[in-house]
């Protein structure tokens, strides 16, 4: 990695502003974000992409960072923390995700009960909205971006059988529940999430005072930016709304790593379009993405397969990220009016026999329905079977406003019965009753799997029916085929190995069926100051770890195919660490000595 040059902050900011002193003199809003990246580029340049650490490890100015990516330096220290985080030639942060493991890629998810549309790409979750997601799964063509340099970028279509020609019914049928899963996450939001190609406009933010913009998401079967990259999507970070940033579209998702199951394409979606309006990742100390537990997950973290996936604040165990995603996203896409008064005063009317809709869009929404009833009736309340964020809990009130009920089921593990609220009952005379809806919790968030009402949010429909049932009346959805639950290290685990994770262009290593270690040596750590080293290894490697002889100050995690070592130093020591890999091809050992100076 070469750094071509690194100016002081004052000097960058003096240029910067220049640009803009100059831009402004007639040139519209692209022009001028143009012209800033393009000083920032001949000034403060890369020679090539680079992992944000390795940046400012190398010398590249925090500030240059700060100014072009509106990062303060808390936030870059952070992700320099997760290797995931990458550098362009221009200084502009972007993220490669890593891949799910093989046994996570699903091949198919069950095709949707009620059926797939005639036209899976005609799909529109808020067509009124003037922001848009636009997810592209019948192939694209991209040119004069950032990505790849500027080079023409063609990519195949979204496939399951390897045939670009044609979508077949489980191709369709993928993509509709790929839709739903990502229109589901930002239901709370005023964002349409839509597959049919919109206007150029529409995706282009020309100024500041623009209403009108986007972003595209590019669904393809293999890497089309770089070559050497076994990951699953690529974004940069914190695009989503700027002016004139078409030069940062689209984001991309790769199914040769996420697998073509529709239900992870969408969570693979909604986690890369997350990075655009400006999140990071959901992890712990040992892991860049927590895959939660008991079938509940954090969408920016690793939410593959699990049944309840959610926007989070970092209120589970051992977080590494306590930033508010409903608040940043929401300073793009504006959370949605509410749909429903809060309380007996100007509650919707519902009538036996009748579905309504509604969408919880924040933790404190209340959402009231007045109806009339006697005799055996069925109240139901239920999110999207089986990819729905919100779980509800349901309320009645009789005529004076006393509790006649409160439903809000509970189970060890995220389902649709858990997430959903059923009231059958014989009433003894017709009368008038409230039913108020809301998004609530399961248990202590700071207890593995359970989760707070903070990211219990999105689309429900109430259904008031005569008669009585003992289960919730049918939705029309599917959860995914396979329930399988992600595995990711946990504080003092073993730390599972996938495949090479490597920058585009970057030679990634491959396995190989023996297992064995490539760095000999560690490099020596200074006090107090930055640190970071890799141990690499190759072979048919399933765990990885060192032991716990590590200088007081440094910490190590599993990517890809090497164990990193990093923090800070605290005192001068010389420690000997044992590094242990195993797997298919047997298990090996090997000590390193670590000296502090």
């Amino acid at each position: 990695m070469t750094i071509r040059s690194s100016p002081a902050g004052l000097v960058v900011r003096a240029l910067v502003a220049a640009a803009l002193t100059l831009a402004g003199l007639g040139a519209a809003a692209p022009a001028r974000a143009g012209l800033v990246d393009d000083v920032l580029c001949a000034v403060t340049s890369l020679a090539e992409p680079v992992r944000l650490g390795d940046a400012l490890q190398s010398g590249l100015s925090m500030s240059v960072l700060r100014t072009h990516n509106a990062l303060s330096t808390d936030e870059l220290q952070h992700l320099a923390e997760d290797d995931t985080t990458w550098v362009d030639p221009c200084a502009r942060v972007f993220v490669v995700d890593e891949a799910a493991p093989p046994a996570q890629q699903d091949a198919v998810a069950v095709a949707p009960a009620a059926g797939v549309p005639a036209d899976v790409f005609d799909l529109s979750s808020r067509p009124g909205s003037t922001r848009t997601i636009y997810l592209d799964f019948d192939g694209a063509t991209y040119a004069g971006t950032r990505w790849r340099n500027g080079e023409q970028i063609v990519s195949a279509p979204f496939s399951v059988d390897d045939d670009p020609s044609t979508f077949s019914d489980v191709e369709r049928a993928q993509i509709y529940l790929a839709w739903q899963t990502v229109a589901e996450d930002y239901a709370p939001f005023d964002v349409n999430v839509t597959t049919r190609q919109p206007a150029a406009s529409a995706l282009t933010r020309s100024s500041a005072s623009d209403p009108t913009f986007g972003m595209p998401v590019v669904i393809t079967p293999t890497n089309s930016v770089g070559s050497g990259c076994g990951c699953g999507g690529m974004a940069y970070v914190g695009v989503m709304g700027n002016a004139g940033a078409n030069d940062y579209q689209p984001a991309w998702i790769f199914t040769s790593g996420s697998g073509t199951n529709g239900y992870n394409v969408g969570q693979v979606i909604s986690h890369e379009v997350g990075h655009t309006f400006g999140l990071h990742h959901d992890g712990t100390s040992q892991t860049s993405y927590y895959s939660g537990a008991k079938d509940w997950a954090p969408i920016m973290g690793s939410s593959y397969n699990r049944r309840a996936s959610q926007w989070s604040r970092g209120d589970y165990p051992d977080a590494s990220n306590t930033e508010d995603d409903v608040a940043i996203i929401s300073q793009v896409a504006p959370a949605l009016a509410d749909d429903h008064a809060n309380g007996a005063v100007g509650a919707t009317k519902i009538a036996v026999g009748t579905t309504t809709a509604g969408v919880i869009g924040t933790r404190t929404d209340v959402d009231a329905f007045t109806f009339t009833a006697g005799g055996p009736i069925t109240l139901a309340v239920a999110g999207p079977a089986g990819y729905s964020n919100l779980d509800v809990r349901l309320t009645v009130l009789d005529a004076l406003g006393r509790t006649v009920a409160t439903l809000d089921p509970t189970a060890d593990s995220a389902s649709d019965a858990s997430m959903s609220a059923l009231w059958s009952v014989e009433l003894p005379a017709s009368a008038t009753y409230t039913a108020l809806v809301e998004g609530v919790g399961n248990g202590d968030p700071a207890e593995a799997g359970r989760y707070s009402d903070y990211g219990s949010l999105g689309s429900y429909t109430v259904s008031l029916s005569a008669g009585l049932t003992a289960t919730p009346p049918p939705v029309t959805s599917t959860p995914p085929a396979s329930t399988t639950p992600p595995t990711a290290p946990t504080v003092g685990s073993t730390a599972p190995v996938g495949t090479a994770k490597d920058m585009p262009g970057t030679g990634g290593t491959r396995a190989t069926p023996s297992i064995e270690f490539v760095t000999r040596t560690l490099p020596a750590a200074r006090v107090g100051r930055t640190y970071r080293a890799e141990i690499r290894f190759t072979g048919a490697v399933s765990e990885a770890r060192l032991d716990w002889r590590l200088p007081q100050g440094l910490r190590w995690r599993v990517v890809g195919e090497r164990i990193v070592i990093r923090g800070r130093a605290t005192t001068r020591t010389t420690s000997k660490v044992t590094a242990e890999l195993s797997g298919a091809g047997g298990s090996t050992r090997m000590k390193f000595r670590l000296v502090v100076r």
